[in-house]
């Protein structure tokens, strides 16, 4: 693998779930909606924007972007990620 490849892996996973959870974020009633009922979670009384399905795959998307995140860190630093990046040799 190529040096560059875990950190573009981080970045993506990093970006997925910031892009999720923001989107979270603009559709917490939808998301209140989902989870009515549960811990003090009222809704108010407007339709939700967004569908079910698309709350959970956001919610997906979020959890998964950042276990991945720290996954990616862990192998990283535990230094396994050492031999399989083969840095290229210099020019000279």
């Amino acid at each position: 693998m190529p040096l560059w490849f875990f950190p573009l892996l981080l970045a993506f996973c990093a970006v997925a779930s910031l892009v999720a959870g923001i989107w979270l974020l603009l559709h917490l009633q939808a998301l209140a909606v989902l989870f009515r009922g549960k811990a003090d979670i009222v809704p108010s009384p407007k339709a939700p924007r967004a569908s079910r399905a698309s709350i959970w795959l956001a919610l997906a998307v979020f959890n998964l972007g950042w276990i991945a995140s720290i996954s990616i860190w862990v192998v990283v630093i535990s230094g396994e990620a050492n031999d399989s990046v083969k840095a290229a040799p210099p020019d000279g």
